[in-house]
């Protein structure tokens, strides 16, 4: 995929760009979407069923004694396709009492998160590579607009993250930050479910052995990562939990073991702490809450934790 919007061409230059994005995101907010603008949808919500949970990006929590909250799927791109909400999410979003998303987004985290994306000692993206991986990285990057200067003291999952995700387009409006600056506009008390610091140490605390392993991957496959995307971003345009998960699995790499390390920590164990920590909210009533899609499928998804903590779960888009 085309690269991060914190890619870098000089490792100088990471404590001036995260307040160049707030900045133009905020008056990129202004304007990006005018009072009531949303997308129609026709037809009904997905039925509950058997496989009550492959189908739905918006979900009603229900408890009692609780006013009911709604938990939003969401995917971490700026295209417009995804940015102008469905009415009936835009509907709960507006009448929401807070907003809840994974971490909340500021100049001081980004620039930590930068920060955290680059060795700090003796060590070098060119030392921990091997020859030939170390020139094939070099080479996407390049495609990228990024110089071997401005990689070589990059980590690997630095690399992994920066060809990962999408550019953003001409608002630089990924859905995540738009919901959160629509929060602000509207003076909803905002919170995340994570620190920065614990979104960093997912791959921070990965060995460098696991990753220079998905490293390979990624440089081995990256021309079909915007194919991939385009799918990715089909099967959320349809609601379809279960082909997104479908997407993610049968792209998974050959290192089995390092991609399983990596789901443990990026879906699993985080499912578990963002479950917990939704409690407070839920209580509270009224609340909407965003998350990446991939976190509400499957067995160790936020849905079914959600519904074996006895809430009931209930898809309303």
């Amino acid at each position: 995929m085309p690269r991060a919007p914190w890619s870098v061409r000089r490792h100088r230059t990471t404590r001036r760009w995260p307040w160049l994005l707030l900045v133009a995101a905020l008056a990129a907010a202004s304007g990006a979407h005018a009072a009531g603008d949303c997308r129609e949808v026709r037809g009904a919500p997905p039925a509950a069923g058997a496989a009550r949970f492959d189908k739905g990006i918006l979900w009603k929590i229900e408890s009692p004694g609780a006013v009911p909250s709604y938990l939003f799927g969401t995917i971490h791109i700026s295209d417009r396709r995804v940015t102008l909400l469905p009415c009936p999410v835009k509907q709960h979003f507006d009448g929401a009492a807070s907003y809840t998303m994974e971490v909340i987004a500021s100049g001081a985290g980004l620039v930590s998160m930068t920060e955290a994306m680059f060795f700090n000692d003796d060590r070098s993206l060119d030392q921990v590579l091997d020859r030939e991986l170390y020139a094939q990285t070099v080479e996407v990057l390049r495609d990228q607009g990024i110089s071997a200067e401005g990689i070589r003291k990059m980590k690997p999952w630095a690399v992994i993250v920066t060809l990962s995700m999408p550019t953003p387009n001409s608002s630089g409006l990924f859905l995540d930050l738009a919901l959160q600056i629509q929060a602000v506009l509207q003076d909803k008390p905002t919170y995340g479910l994570e620190s920065l610091d614990e979104q960093i140490a997912v791959f921070d605390d990965l060995s460098l052995d696991h990753q220079v392993s998905l490293l390979r991957e990624t440089i081995r496959n990256h021309r079909g990562l915007a194919t991939q995307l385009e799918e990715l971003t089909l099967a959320y345009l349809d609601r379809d939990l279960a082909r997104i998960s479908a997407i993610e699995s049968r792209n998974r790499p050959a290192d089995d073991r390092a991609y399983r390390v990596l789901m443990e920590r990026l879906l699993d164990r985080r499912n578990r702490v963002m479950a917990e920590r939704m409690v407070p909210r839920l209580k509270e009533g009224n609340a909407f809450i965003a998350v990446g899609a991939l976190h509400l499928p499957g067995e160790a998804g936020l849905l079914e934790l959600l519904s074996q903590a006895g809430y009931k779960l209930s898809p309303v888009y």
